[in-house]
C-alpha cells in the first residue's frame, strides 16, 4: 500500500513539473545578425549607426524581460509590445522598401527558428511517449538550451561558435535516443 501511496504522488509530482513548466513556458527571443540585415536592406552607413542604436536598446529590454520568470502569455505579450516599438522607430529610419525587406528578412528568421524549434515538439507528439520519456526528452531539451544560451555569451567566432553548437546538438540527441524504444528510433527514421 505505502509502494503504491508513493507511485502515485511521484506521477502526481511529475504532471505538475509538468504543468510548471507549460506555465512559465520559454519565450525566445531571435535574435539577427545586424550585418546581415544591413547587407539584405542595403543600409546606408548612416542608417546602419541610427540602426545600431535601436536594436540595441530594444535587445537590453527584449533580454529583461526574457529573464523574469512570469506567464508565457505575459513574456509573449511584452516581447510583442517591445518589438511594436522597436518597428516603429526604424520605420523612420528606412525608406518602404527597406522596411519591407527588413520585415520580410525578420519574419523569415523567425519562421525557420520556429521550424527549428517545433521538432521537438513534433518529436514528442508524434512517438507516443510516456511520460517518463517525455521527461528525459524535455530535460534533454532544456539543458541543450541552457548550453546554447552559456554559449551565445562566450564571445566565439562562427566557426568556434558552429563547432560547439553541433556538439552540443549530438550530445542532446544521443540522450533523447537513449530513452527511445527500438520501434521509435525506427518511426524517427
Amino acid at each position: 500500500m505505502k509502494k503504491l501511496l508513493l507511485l502515485a504522488l511521484m506521477l502526481g509530482l511529475s504532471s505538475i513539473s509538468f504543468s510548471y513548466e507549460d506555465y512559465y513556458e520559454k519565450v525566445y527571443v531571435v535574435k539577427v545578425s545586424k550585418n546581415d540585415i544591413y547587407k539584405e536592406i542595403n543600409a546606408t552607413p548612416r542608417q546602419q549607426k541610427r540602426l545600431n542604436k535601436i536594436l540595441e536598446k530594444y535587445q537590453k529590454e527584449a533580454d529583461k524581460v526574457d529573464g523574469r520568470t512570469v506567464k508565457f502569455d505575459e513574456k509573449k505579450a511584452k516581447i510583442g509590445k517591445i518589438e511594436e516599438e522597436r518597428y516603429l522607430e526604424i520605420s523612420k529610419i528606412l525608406s518602404p522598401e527597406q522596411l519591407q525587406k527588413f520585415s520580410n528578412y525578420v519574419n523569415g528568421q523567425k519562421t525557420e527558428f520556429n521550424e527549428k524549434n517545433d521538432k521537438i515538439k513534433n518529436l514528442v507528439d508524434s512517438l507516443d511517449l510516456t511520460n517518463e520519456q517525455k521527461n528525459e526528452v524535455l530535460k534533454a531539451k532544456r539543458e541543450f538550451e541552457r548550453n546554447i544560451n552559456k554559449l551565445k555569451n562566450q564571445n566565439l567566432s562562427d566557426s568556434e561558435f558552429s563547432e560547439k553548437y553541433y556538439e552540443l546538438r549530438k550530445i542532446r540527441n544521443e540522450e533523447i535516443d537513449k530513452v527511445l524504444t527500438p520501434e521509435q528510433r525506427e518511426k524517427l527514421k
